[in-house]
């Protein structure tokens, strides 16, 4: 009896070329003799034990053992303040040359083992270091607050000449004919964009995995996942392949990846960091917003008080004119604060060690002299995840659908994607 096998789909040689691509954009001296594969599923949940016990070395002790960085390059990874390498970048005392090729070289290590990129441009960013450097020798002043620092990017920002796949197989070899206005502007500040970072396909979704590209995996331990949709960042920034990313945010896609590797974040308010994106980009009725992610709250606050100091509102209109106010946040002098938390909001109930945190918070909060309000769980915060979900599902997977349809892709079990029952008319968006 003959079997036939089936044909192979016609999208698979596309990605494969993309990923071959990819590996190319690698320098040889860069690769690992014997890249680990990607953790496959099990089918069946895994205890704790086994996952923490693995003996598999960790990405991180795989980078620090490799022998690829020197010992210079391993210092300046591990830095985690961006402010302690600004410093000697602006005086001249590091090239951007040099931090630039420790920081690529970091991250291909950490691409070849936790898959968090997807666009790799090392020359073109060792490029923009040279130069760089020659106009400080040629001013003796640096090009702005991020001069000669290299800075990762979620694949959800354009960058001209570059892919912004967002994990479509669809959107391969179609690169951007400019550049997303936060990436100009981190550049207006002289900074370095080398990469661009993971993301789910439809990039709802608490994790990082697409066709494209592949699973984003732990920076911290290969068995677990890096979390998302800006998963990619942050398993890049855990394993110190970066200093410094911008990922996005519209329901826990910067706050997720950030506390799954032990990362500072912001999840700003809307119209406080440059934010566009293309036809071709899913938009929402809920808007999401862009924000840092680093290792250290230093570098957050350096950013955020930096980006703003350079009036972002004059390159994008969508940014509110409101510059960083640190006065804000000062410790008022005659009077305690008054802080509502709430240990259970009835939708879902915290893990144990989130619990444990909480209550931890809430006791150093008191101890401090603050008045600590218990806010009660009511209906209203079920009414409120049900009426986000009805925004998020509001187009029926129309987006999703076409771009899927381009190259006939399937669409990745577990994305939060709606059907054609979820979209909502022009009236029904206006009640929600």
């Amino acid at each position: 009896m003959t079997h036939t096998l089936p044909p192979t789909p016609t999208w698979k040689p596309t990605v494969y070329a993309k990923r071959q691509a990819q590996l190319a954009a690698i320098p040889e001296a860069w690769r690992l003799p014997n890249p680990p594969a990607t953790p496959t599923p099990t089918p069946t949940p895994r205890s704790t034990d086994d996952i923490l016990h693995e003996q598999e070395p960790d990405p991180l002790t795989t980078i620090r053992t490799s022998d690829i960085l020197t010992a210079q390059e391993l210092a300046w990874t591990e830095t985690p303040d961006t402010t302690t390498l600004l410093a000697p970048l602006a005086a001249g005392q590091i090239t951007s040359v040099q931090l630039t090729t420790a920081f690529c070289k970091r991250a291909a290590l950490a691409q070849q083992l936790t898959k968090c990129l997807t666009e790799i441009f090392f020359d073109r960013a060792l490029a923009r270091a040279q130069w760089l450097d020659e106009e400080l020798a040629r001013t003796g002043q640096p090009r702005g607050p991020l001069h000669g620092l290299p800075v990762s990017i979620k694949d959800r920002f354009d960058l001209e000449g570059v892919d912004t796949t967002v994990g479509w197989v669809g959107l391969i070899d179609k690169p951007a004919r400019k550049s997303s206005s936060i990436a100009r502007l981190l550049e207006s500040m002289g900074a370095v964009l080398y990469v661009k970072t993971n993301v789910p396909q439809s990039l709802m979704m608490s994790d990082s995995y697409n066709h494209v590209f592949g699973q984003s995996i732990n920076a911290f331990n290969r068995q677990l996942i890096s979390g998302g949709s800006s998963g990619g960042e942050g398993a890049l920034i855990g394993a110190r392949g970066s200093v410094l990313g911008i990922g996005t945010d519209i329901g826990g896609s910067i706050r997720i990846p950030a506390a799954l590797q032990g990362l500072y974040s912001v999840c700003p308010s809307r119209g406080r960091v440059p934010w566009d994106c293309s036809f071709m980009h899913q938009h929402y009725m809920v808007p999401p917003v862009a924000g840092p992610m680093a290792r250290s709250l230093a570098s957050i606050e350096h950013f955020m008080a930096s980006l703003l100091a350079a009036e972002p509102w004059t390159l994008d209109p969508g940014c509110i004119p409101i510059p960083w106010r640190t006065e804000l946040a000062q410790k008022p002098a005659t009077k305690k604060l008054r802080v509502a938390i709430i240990h259970d909001d009835g939708v879902v109930k915290p893990q144990p060690p989130i619990a444990r945190a909480m209550r931890e918070v809430e006791r150093k909060l008191v101890e401090a002299g603050h008045e600590v309000i218990p806010w009660p769980a009511t209906a209203l915060h079920e009414e409120g995840t049900a009426l986000w979900t009805k925004a998020i599902l509001a187009d029926g997977g129309q987006h999703c659908r076409y771009l899927c349809d381009i190259v006939g892709e399937p669409l990745i079990e577990g994305m939060v994607v709606g059907t054609e029952e979820d979209e909502l008319s022009v009236e029904e968006r206006e009640k929600v």
